[in-house]
């Protein structure tokens, strides 16, 4: 009995444990890119010098900073699976889809955004105002910044969360644990309750479509396409009566009808309830080959 247990266990341990790895590598570059600009603060502040432009400074290249730090981990995955070998496709979770499947989160993208601004617009005073302070710096108006937040953090986002840690947990636990869990870590990282919440069902929605697709593929052009609606919508100039916004609103509105209605037999076809298939038995004799299951400790 205790030999099942750890037999158990130890794929579950093992996914885990990379997870952990590609966090650690996520988290670690975005620390590794800021670092040097807060020593240098830290030791203006220390020698009596004027730290606050430092900062100042750091803050307004935020975007760039992060751009930076997603390009280099992104280089580094793709290096990383490149010199051992490994198919991208399935290391990454980047299996080709047909087209119409592919679309489906970019056709989904504008109702959720309706969805998720009509409750950030629903919260308390205090927690909008938190909320916005938190996200002051993602809509900086620069190319850099759109890059930054529309390109290249949803690309290296859904890889680190859903191409390599969804993928790895879905293949040891049942796949909503793995959603869920992968999504609370996702919205961990955004620091902000509110944003975590934001983030959260965010990541729960992509890890669902991904599951249902069986690739990653989907939720990248889904992100994309989320991310830039916010760009966009950042770029939409303020008036006294409000027309500009109420103009943006309604295209935002006919884009949530017209593009899940565009490609309504995919989404149809992607969120059917299938049949449920019959579990496998689990292994009672730990294999000493790798390759001898669909997944197993020595598989990467």
């Amino acid at each position: 009995m205790r030999d099942d247990k750890l037999q158990r266990a130890v794929p579950v341990l093992s996914a885990l444990g990379k997870s952990v790895c590609y966090l650690a590598l996520f988290l670690g570059m975005q620390v590794a890119v800021l670092l040097p600009f807060s020593l240098v603060a830290g030791v203006q502040a220390a020698l009596g010098g004027d730290a606050d432009a430092l900062y100042a400074e750091l803050n307004a290249n935020l975007m760039t900073y992060t751009m930076i730090s997603g390009l280099l981990t992104l280089i580094i995955i793709l290096a990383v699976y490149r010199l051992r070998r490994r198919p991208m496709a399935e290391a990454l979770w980047l299996r080709g889809v047909d087209g119409p499947t592919l679309l489906t989160g970019a056709a989904l993208a504008p109702g959720l955004y309706l969805i998720i601004g009509t409750l950030l617009m629903l919260l308390p005073k205090a927690w909008t105002e938190s909320y916005n302070e938190a996200s002051a710096g993602i809509d900086s108006g620069t190319l850099t910044g759109v890059l930054a937040v529309a390109v290249v953090a949803p690309v290296v986002e859904e890889l680190i969360f859903r191409g390599l840690m969804l993928n790895r947990l879905r293949m040891v636990m049942p796949g909503w644990v793995a959603v869920l869990l992968s999504s609370a870590v996702f919205g961990a990282c955004h620091g902000n309750p509110v944003w975590f919440g934001y983030a959260f069902a965010l990541g729960a929605f992509f890890g669902f479509l991904d599951l249902r697709a069986n690739s990653v593929l989907p939720s990248i052009l889904g992100h994309l396409a989320f991310n830039a609606i916010s760009q966009i919508l950042s770029f939409v100039p303020e008036t006294e009566d409000g027309s500009e916004a109420g103009l943006a609103v309604k295209i935002l509105l006919l884009a949530a009808v017209a593009a899940p209605a565009l490609n309504w037999r995919a989404i149809t076809a992607l969120f059917r309830r299938r049949p449920r298939r019959a579990a496998l038995p689990a292994p009672r004799v730990l294999p000493t080959q790798p390759g001898t299951y669909d997944y197993d400790p020595w598989d990467e």
